[in-house]
């Protein structure tokens, strides 16, 4: 029987899947300029040996799309002297100027930092700007330009150095504040806030009201009803619309001449004229109708003025106009005149006598007070006009005597 022979044993290896039969390939330094760079620097890199020149993208070639030269102004010393000089910059200083901008790619916290000469940056800006704007509207007349064109030149001449210094110190100031100054403007923009949708409420419940007071303009005339019987037309015509709808407004006066329906029985007749009162009786459907000498007779007519200063009633013949009309207005109308000259007149006396432009309380008492004085205003001025002719007449008198 066999036996194991003793001691170690080989161990076998799986054979690596990773493992690749290719021999080794030969690698080469060689130096290559990069393209980007404007001082012909030489990189040194790695290349196959097996690889062309032609196969390998030089270093930074990817990359050679973001090198983008910047645009300057470009001008002679013709055009310089003719739209460029400025007694507060020499030419030199703007040569100057317009190199730094290009080497530094247009950055002008670098720009302003490099410059020497003790100009700010709003200066700096403020000179290449101007440069640009003029060079620009040389080259492409302004009813050439597009409109990202005109945007562009707009925004070069309309630069003000004043006002981005004044940005740039309110901009500070607001990085230097206190947390108590933060929250005190937030407690101030919010009161704004409030105040502002207040007033916007407010306005449109003005709004609201006016038009509700503003009644509504007729389209039409009322010339073709002027006959009797286009008047009874138009109340059949109610009459008959009205008897459709579910809440019934209008009542039939009894009379089949005017309502049009045989048979109508008047429903606000009152008991004595449905008794004695005859079918075609004119007087029996004046009767019916609601008139508004009966709605008035119930009111108090014969009230004493005391009763009519107390209850604040007012009894007025004048004739209204159409439209929104304020007691105030009765209070500033009569100041304006015709001329400017009578105007600047009444205005002096009203001052003289103690009367103020706007008088808060137009009650109807205070504008019977006012229409009092302006009455003696213009009988002053009648009075002064008067004198002031009969002072011509003597003058003339006096000087054909001598």
């Amino acid at each position: 029987m066999a036996t194991k022979a003793e001691g170690p044993q080989a161990r076998r290896f799986k054979k690596s899947q990773f493992r690749s039969h290719t021999r080794p390939a030969h690698w080469s330094a060689e130096e290559t300029p990069i393209a980007a760079r404007p001082d012909q620097l030489q990189a040194r890199r790695w290349r196959r040996a097996t690889q062309g020149t032609d196969e390998v993208a030089l270093p930074g070639a990817k990359f050679a799309k973001y090198n983008v030269k910047v645009e300057v102004p470009v001008y002679d010393d013709e055009t310089y002297e003719k739209h460029l000089t400025s007694t507060e910059w020499t030419r030199e200083e703007t040569d100057y100027l317009i190199t730094t901008y290009r080497e530094y790619n247009g950055k002008w916290p670098i720009i302003a930092d490099h410059y020497e000469g003790p100009r700010s940056m709003e200066e700096l800006k403020a000179r290449f700007y101007h440069v640009s704007a003029t060079i620009f509207g040389i080259r492409t007349p302004i009813s050439g330009m597009t409109a990202p064109e005109f945007a562009h030149y707009d925004t070069l001449s309309t630069f003000d150095p004043a006002k981005e210094t004044a940005r740039k110190r309110l901009a500070e100031g607001h990085l230097q504040r206190r947390q108590d100054e933060v929250d005190e403007e937030t407690v101030l923009l919010s009161e704004l806030q409030r105040i502002m949708l207040h007033q916007v409420s407010l306005d449109s419940e003005r709004e609201d009201l006016r038009r509700r007071l503003d009644h509504p303009q007729a389209n039409t005339n009322g010339y073709q009803y002027s006959t009797s019987q286009s008047l009874t037309q138009l109340w059949q015509q109610l009459l008959a619309a009205d008897r459709l709808k579910k809440n019934q407004r209008l009542r039939p006066t009894g009379n089949s001449n005017f309502d049009g329906l045989p048979g109508a029985t008047p429903t606000s007749a009152r008991p004595r004229d449905s008794i004695s009162g005859m079918p075609g009786d004119r007087r029996q459907t004046r009767d019916s109708l609601p008139s508004a000498a009966t709605a008035q007779s119930v009111l108090p007519v014969d009230l004493s003025k005391a009763e009519l200063s107390r209850y604040g009633v007012l009894i007025n013949q004048d004739k209204l106009p159409s439209g929104v009309t304020f007691a105030s207005d009765r209070l500033s109308k009569p100041r304006i005149a015709k001329s400017t000259l009578q105007t600047d007149k009444i205005a002096a006396i009203l001052t003289h006598a103690g009367v103020p432009e706007l008088i808060p309380l137009p009650t109807p008492a205070v504008i019977e007070g006012f229409e009092g004085v302006m009455g003696k205003v213009h009988a002053l001025l009648e009075i002064r006009k008067l004198a002031e002719k009969e002072e011509q007449e003597i003058r003339v008198r006096m000087a054909e005597a001598a």
